[in-house]
């Protein structure tokens, strides 16, 4: 099952997945749990049985209800069965691990990687502030301002794969890496997946957002979320899926007052969410909205889709009882 979230061992469930319309660490090549799934079958709020999808490897036979349904967040049907699509194991597979000095030459590396031909089974980030409380020593830790990318291909044949590896090596090298490795695969991905763990030692409160912008602006709002730290003083870690533009800040609380803390939250989304839209990004990449983010989804989302939304939620739920109060608010 191609799926693979970061939560995986937080006790992330299919139902959830399909539920947020899940990506995770191999999305990059795989997709999002939308691509993981052949079929549905649902509950209707008028207590209907209802089996959408096919196994099928395509339809095109009306609506394909089982993706408008796939993150839905529980608002549209009860998910009760879901038949899944398998991929073939990955042979030869083999982690890298990439060393910069500086995150703007880090993000350099998706694009140049893609138009090289090669299609990696994960591109991730962790930026500098990750290794702070991490159990697991990274390489380069002393080292001011390092970011970490870890890069996993795979190829039928070893000599495939090796020659993949010096192909993004010689990459890795044209856009200034410090340090070049071969991971080690449950140290380095354990240390990616403890990251919202780590952020918890530092401050029992933080806020995670889900942000997703085009792959090619990912590097822009590196920058920008540099400078909005110091315009309202909040400090955040930064993990990120770059294959796929999806990018998980954590905001700290830290030692902040409450009151205070929320007004600077506040002003620090308002700046970061116009900004994303800006260059043409959404609020949420594969967490969804819920009722935390249902302000801004109004805010953002153009009124005409919105209310289309509302509109559909409707002819599937009229009565709203299933999960009322989630991704935006019903008109009386």
């Amino acid at each position: 099952y191609a799926g693979d979230p970061c939560s995986t061992d937080a006790g992330c469930e299919i139902g959830g997945n399909i539920s947020t319309n899940a990506g995770g660490n191999k999305a990059v090549r795989f997709g999002t749990t939308r691509n993981q799934v052949y079929s549905l079958r649902c509950v209707t709020a008028q207590g209907e049985i209802m089996d959408v999808g096919a196994r099928l490897k395509k339809q095109s036979t009306g609506y394909a209800l089982e993706q408008l349904i796939i993150g839905s967040e529980g608002t549209l049907a009860i998910v009760t069965e879901a038949t899944l699509k398998l991929q073939a194991l990955p042979q030869n597979t083999i982690d890298m691990l990439a060393i910069f000095n500086d995150v703007d030459k880090a993000l350099k590396l998706p694009n140049k990687i893609l138009k090289a031909g090669i299609n990696p089974i994960s591109l991730e980030l962790m930026d500098t502030n990750c290794k702070k409380n991490l159990e697991i020593d990274l390489p380069h830790a002393e080292d001011d301002g390092v970011t970490y990318v870890i890069i996993t291909i795979d190829g039928l044949t070893a000599d495939e794969a090796d020659a993949k590896m010096e192909k993004i090596a010689d990459i890795c090298d044209d856009s200034g890496v410090v340090d070049m490795l071969m991971a080690d695969q449950d140290r380095i991905w354990r240390a990616r997946r403890d990251i919202a763990e780590a952020t918890r030692i530092e401050s029992l409160v933080f806020y995670a957002e889900d942000i997703v912008v085009p792959v090619d602006k990912i590097s822009a709002l590196m920058k920008k979320l540099t400078e909005l730290e110091a315009a309202y003083g909040i400090r955040t870690i930064t993990a990120a899926h770059i294959g796929d533009g999806n990018i998980h800040v954590h905001a700290m609380q830290c030692d902040t007052p409450d009151e205070v803390w929320n007004s600077k939250l506040d002003d620090f989304h308002s700046a970061l969410y116009g900004y994303v839209y800006e260059l043409g990004g959404r609020l949420s990449g594969e967490h969804g909205i819920g009722s935390k983010k249902i302000r801004e989804m109004e805010m953002f989302t153009p009124q005409v889709p919105l209310q289309y939304m509302r509109a559909i939620k409707k002819v599937f739920d009229p009565k709203n009882i299933l999960n009322p109060g989630k991704i935006f608010t019903m008109e009386e």
